[in-house]
């Protein structure tokens, strides 16, 4: 039974009520079948009209003998005939009950209706002024799946659902730039619950469209010509264009017309990816939810098209013959062909609205799909086309390369520091008893006012302070192992050595204002020309070590090369002593072109290694550096595959909680939504609904199933976070006496996104600045905007160097009883959005001198 509600701006409601199975009878003419239509003023009036609609129903059916009797030619003794027929059919097929007394059974109660259905519906509870409600009861098999008890995990319900899931979702073209004013939502209502099933927001949208990897965006003219937007790799290529490969039909009633077209995919495995491995496994399950190449006729969804059983454009059979070239794989692209009735009149829809009628202009648009996508795969994307391999190619060797060097820099750099600190521990403690004894020395001297003692102390200080500098402690790799302690005593020590050099050096500067004879510009000049002789003494120092290990390294490299020059002719050698017969000869070239080809390869990877190398060495890149970066990034992966073990069980219990979030939070958003205006108007509603999403968000990037569905984003004005913000920790900031201020210049700022993800990110920044300013006694926090970078700064004592690499790491903390988890999620929730967040370094903005975190957000306004 199907009950259909409606509502114009400008018209009375309208109502309609039919059971369909009155339908199913072969026997009963058409026109003798009542389906009421009503229309009302009021929605209170609702309730009352389906109770007259229900009674015209039950006049098509129930009718007895006596009443066909009293007129055997009128609509009652026709219906009568027709029910007794079609019930002994069924009958005779041992069917079981009756349809006819199915209806009878399910109209002979109150139409189970009431007015907490109807409140879902916008338009009867006064929250829209038009727009249209259908109520399904009694369906059948398929739907009711959703309602009927039994197992979740059974084949048919999930093949069901997914059914429906797939025809209902993207009813609305997600990818338009101008959304229609078009929303629509799918309720269950068992027993005295609700549940929505999906909604007009639940999609992959045009912004998740563009941030794939893979991307083409653009229009089809009327000559079939395309123009757009290609991105591969993650590469912009700009606007790239197609030709179709012969010319479309110039037949009025064959022409397609202009339409527009896009489609994005990503990488089938994640070592080709260019995404993140978090983005990688997020889009996998957005794919399985929304995957699919659809057709949209003025922003509305032509069926089937885009559900899994419907390729219209054969992307899976051009796989079948040969996945890599084809590339594109249905299951795994997100896109569009978008038609009009205007531009593509010839582009009609079949009676059924089930497909485009089978005619030449729907031919025309499947091969111009099909003929983009199988020459753009080639160009740019599949196997064979040159930047697929021009990216792979450097990839792999890239990382081939890395994983060896990076093992042997590992264990090179241990063996070398282990060795340095050992070298140098007794160099840097007999530095500090020589700094102790001149300190004595310079006060007796300054005591003394001996003016050449001073110069003398002055020239050794110098000397020592060089010999100190060669005992700096070099770059380390992360994961120090069993050198971790003792690295930082050694790091101290130097530390200590240096704060004692540097203030025996200002000590002497004083005695040498103080009681020196010769005019101060003389000093300046002795000093000037005692520093310059010193970097020069080093630098030629370095000259000759260079030029030695230079002299070293090229005589080696010239004997390998000598060497490697003799490598084919040894291994053709077998091929010359051997005799060749003629039938035998192509056979044994082939053998020989293709040894010497994979010889000359690995000769060609070796030496351009080296020639790569020098080439950074004089470009002034620190090699030694730059492979401690990767080996840092890589024990860094190792740790977090560690940590993730740890996750696990916290995985378990977040797993259970999102099989029901998706439900949950949308009865309570629904619910909240349906408050009058006065009460959503007040703060509290406002500050009630912004925690239950920032709630939800964090448990949405939690749990495994990674909900996706879409939230429209929003205007958010740097004014607008310092008010939530001063609101939020209005206490704690009386209570702890700490400063809070927000400048000019962040106020200004403005942005696009979700405020459930934005807000508790600064949440969390601020919670981290108030524990640390409880041991300072000056409390203060600022936000401010500079340089195109938004700065939480706060004054207490900062982040110690070495934690810096750290912070955003799960399970990562120094606070006591934290658990490491605030600033990891703060990055990941703001990288799904392409804002990033870190540390301060370098020339980065730091108002006050504690903890300085920097955020750049993605297309902010200032």
């Amino acid at each position: 039974m199907t009950l259909v509600l409606s509502k114009t701006v400008r018209d009375r409601f309208a109502a309609v009520l039919v059971d369909w199975r009155l339908f199913e009878n072969p026997f009963l003419l058409i026109e003798d079948i009542r389906i009421p239509i009503v229309e009302f003023d009021r929605a209170s009036d609702i309730e009352s009209a389906l109770k007259g609609m229900a009674d015209i129903i039950r006049t098509n059916f129930g009718i007895t003998a006596a009443e066909a009797k009293r007129d055997p030619d009128s609509r009652v003794a026709r219906l009568y005939a027709g029910w007794r027929r079609f019930s002994e059919y069924e009958h005779s097929q041992n069917i079981g009950a009756s349809t006819h007394d199915d209806i009878r059974a399910f109209w002979s109660q109150p139409v189970p209706i009431e007015s907490r259905h109807f409140a879902e519906w916008p338009v009867y509870s006064g929250l829209a002024n038009h727009g249209t409600a259908l109520y399904l009861l009694d369906a059948h098999h398929d739907l009711a799946q959703w309602v009927r008890p039994g197992p979740k995990d059974d084949d048919e319900r999930k093949e069901s659902e997914e059914l429906l899931l797939r025809t209902l979702s993207g009813f609305v073209d997600p990818y338009a730039r101008k959304q229609p004013d078009f929303s629509y939502e799918v309720l269950l209502h068992f027993g005295e619950r609700s549940r929505r099933v999906l909604a007009s927001g639940d999609v992959f949208g045009y912004d998740e469209l563009m941030s794939l990897e893979h991307v083409i965006d653009g229009k089809f003219d009327a000559r079939g010509r395309f123009k757009g937007k290609v991105i591969a790799f993650g590469k912009d290529l700009g606007i790239q264009e197609f030709v179709p490969r012969r010319p479309l039909p110039q037949n009025r009633r064959d022409v397609v017309g202009p339409f527009a077209f896009c489609i994005g995919t990503f990488e089938q495995l994640l070592t080709n990816t260019t995404h993140t491995e978090q983005q990688f496994d997020h889009l996998k399950l957005q794919a399985e939810k929304f995957g699919g190449l659809a057709v949209y006729r003025d922003d509305l969804r032509v069926m089937p098209y885009g559900r899994p059983d419907s390729d219209f454009f054969k992307i899976e059979e051009r796989r079948t013959h040969h996945a890599g070239r084809a590339f594109f794989s249905f299951r795994r692209v997100f896109g569009r062909v978008s038609i009009s009735r205007t531009a593509n009149p010839q582009l009609k829809d079949k009676a059924g609205r089930e497909g485009l009628v089978v005619n030449r202009a729907r031919n025309e648009l499947q091969f111009l799909v099909i003929d983009l996508l199988v020459d753009f795969a080639a160009r740019f994307f599949g196997t064979g086309s040159p930047i697929r391999e021009e990216y792979l190619e450097e990839a792999q060797a890239r990382a081939k390369a890395a994983r060896e060097t990076t093992q042997k820099v590992r264990t090179s750099q241990l063996a070398e520091l282990r060795k340095f600190m050992k070298t140098n521990e007794p160099a840097i403690a007999a530095a500090r008893t020589r700094i102790v004894q001149l300190k004595s020395k310079l006060s007796d001297v300054v005591r003394s006012k001996k003016t050449d003692e001073v110069a003398v102390i002055s020239s050794e200080i110098r000397n020592l302070n060089r010999q100190l500098q060669d005992c700096k402690p070099p770059a380390t790799p992360r994961k120090l192992a069993n050198l971790e302690t003792p690295f930082r005593q050694y790091r101290d020590l130097f530390g200590a050595a240096s704060d004692e050099m540097a203030d025996l050096r200002d000590e002497v500067a004083k005695a040498e204002a103080q009681i020196g004879r010769d005019d101060p510009g003389d000093v300046v000049k002795a000093r000037v020309k005692a520093n310059s002789d010193a970097i020069a003494s080093f630098l030629d120092e370095s000259t000759k070590a260079f030029v030695a290990k230079f002299d070293q390294l090229r005589n080696e490299w010239r004997e390998t090369a000598a060497a490697d020059k003799q490598r084919f002719a040894e291994a053709a050698e077998p091929y010359l002593k051997g005799k060749t017969s003629q039938t035998a000869l192509a056979s044994v070239l082939g053998l020989i072109d293709q040894r010497r080809s994979e010889i000359e390869s690995e000769l060609r990877s070796k030496y351009a290694a080296l020639v790569k190398a020098l080439d950074r060495l004089k470009e002034g890149i620190d090699l030694e550096e730059a492979l401690s970066v990767i080996d840092d990034d890589r024990a860094e992966l190792e740790d977090r595959l560690k940590e993730i073990y740890q996750v696990a069980q916290l995985g378990i219990a977040v797993e259970i909680i999102g099989h029901e979030l998706e439900s949950l939070d949308v009865e309570v958003r629904r619910n909240l939504e349906k408050m009058p205006a006065d009460v959503r108007s007040t703060r509290s509603w406002k500050h009630a609904f912004e925690a239950h999403s920032a709630l939800t968000e964090k448990l949405r990037f939690l749990a495994p199933m990674r909900i996706a569905g879409y939230r429209n984003r929003e205007t958010i004005t740097g004014a607008e976070i310092a008010g939530y913000l001063e609101e939020f920790f209005k206490r704690r900031f009386e209570s702890e006496d700490i400063s809070f201020e927000a400048t000019k210049a962040f106020r200004a700022i403005s942005f696009s996104d979700l405020r459930s993800r934005i807000y508790p990110v600064f949440i969390n920044l601020l919670n981290n600045s108030m524990y640390w300013l409880q041991f300072v006694k000056d409390r203060r926090i600022v936000l401010d905007f500079r340089n195109g970078k938004a700065v939480v700064s706060d004054s207490g004592q900062g982040v110690d160097p070495d934690d810096v690499g750290r912070l955003f790491q799960l399970f990562f903390t120094r606070r006591a009883k934290g658990r490491g988890l605030g600033l990891f999620l703060s990055r990941v929730n703001l990288a799904a959005a392409r804002h990033h967040i870190r540390y301060a370094t370098g020339e980065d903005p730091r108002p006050l001198k504690g903890a300085n975190f920097i955020i750049e957000f993605q297309g902010v306004n200032a």
